[in-house]
């Protein structure tokens, strides 16, 4: 079987934008300790708020209602049908993928248990590679035929086939990292894409290509899954069109072309979600506001009162006496004065 991370990848012609996104978000994960420097509420927040819409994105369509899907995540709310337990599996899967990480092989074991994990209420079970072909295995890109010596063809249990495609597949992954040769997106971006193209579940492929995306991420360093949701990176229908873009085995410019259309489909998510974070923690790469300058910036655009603990709420990250010399100087200065005293005191600008 010949996967999209083997040797053609080394020598892979890549296009600029995508060697540009691959160096830009590189730039971001070196950066990550900014972000960890952040208030400790702050990050269990976006941790939470990342966790509840990352469920929800990949459990879309199976409860009516996002109030009543939110009530179930929180556990407001006991799953009664199969697809509110989807909710609670789902999420409890992407905890210990963000928890537990470090101590998560690559391998089929691995895979198998995590889309077990994803079955772990249901009637149905999971963590078994299906019996089936799906025809796109059958594709000539894909095709592998076996022959003993006497040059008849063997037949193989079709679930054996597949272990055993993913079992190479994850060596393949496991010798890239180790050789070093190629960027870890790329090597990452690979890896997901031979899996989608391969689907070995009887259901939730999907479901596991994103897992599996934050699992290889984060086992890289690249964390912007913790803190940002990447629930949003496929669906059904892109499934669908990267596959048509590999049937050929032989068709080399088709190959590079699908390979760069989605590196570049994959590196743009990965680093949008990086700069959401940067955004989200007010870290970006302009000129950077000080404290002193954020602080103002809000009180000038504040129609009314306000007060310290609106401050306080929306930049977590600026020390109350911070706050504190900057009011005291805005009022010296005639700019602002206070309207109510104590505890809650109102201000206003003059």
């Amino acid at each position: 079987m010949e996967y999209i991370m083997g040797k053609k990848l080394l020598d892979m012609p890549v296009n600029m934008k995508i060697v540009k996104m691959i160096s830009t978000i590189n730039e971001c994960k070196g950066k990550q300790i900014i972000y960890k420097k952040q208030p400790k509420k702050t990050l269990e927040k976006l941790t939470e708020k990342s966790t509840l819409d990352f469920t929800l994105d990949s459990c879309e369509n199976t409860v009516e209602g996002k109030e009543h899907a939110k009530d179930i995540f929180f556990n407001v709310t006991k799953p009664k049908t199969r697809e509110e337990v989807s909710i609670v599996e789902f999420r409890d899967i992407l905890k210990t993928v963000n928890n537990a990480y470090e101590d998560m092989k690559i391998s089929s074991q691995t895979i198998l248990e995590l889309h077990g994990y994803l079955h772990r209420f249901s009637l149905v079970r999971g963590g078994k590679y299906r019996t089936e072909d799906n025809n796109f295995l059958q594709t000539d890109f894909f095709r592998e035929e076996t022959f003993n010596d006497h040059g008849v063809l063997i037949k193989k249990n079709f679930e054996e086939r597949l272990d055993k495609y993913i079992e190479d597949l994850c060596k393949n992954y496991n010798k890239l990292i180790i050789e070093d040769e190629i960027d870890n997106l790329v090597i990452i971006a690979s890896f997901i894409l031979d899996f989608i193209l391969i689907s070995p579940f009887p259901e939730n492929n999907i479901k596991m290509a994103k897992l599996l995306t934050l699992l290889l991420l984060n086992k890289n360093g690249y964390e912007v899954g913790r803190y940002m949701n990447l629930g949003k990176i496929y669906d059904e229908s892109s499934q669908v069109y990267f596959k048509g873009l590999f049937t050929r085995k032989n068709d080399t410019e088709k190959f590079y072309y699908g390979v760069n259309k989605w590196l570049e489909y994959f590196m743009k998510f990965v680093l949008e979600a990086y700069i959401a974070l940067g955004e989200e923690l007010n870290l970006k790469e302009t000129k950077k506001e000080t404290k002193t300058k954020r602080i103002e910036k809000i009180i000038n655009s504040t129609l009314g009162y306000f007060t310290k603990e609106d401050i306080r709420e929306l930049c977590p990250d600026i020390p109350e006496p911070t706050i504190n010399r900057v009011f005291n100087n805005l009022r010296k200065d005639g700019k602002i004065e206070v309207v109510a005293r104590g505890r809650s005191a109102k201000w206003k600008r003059v």
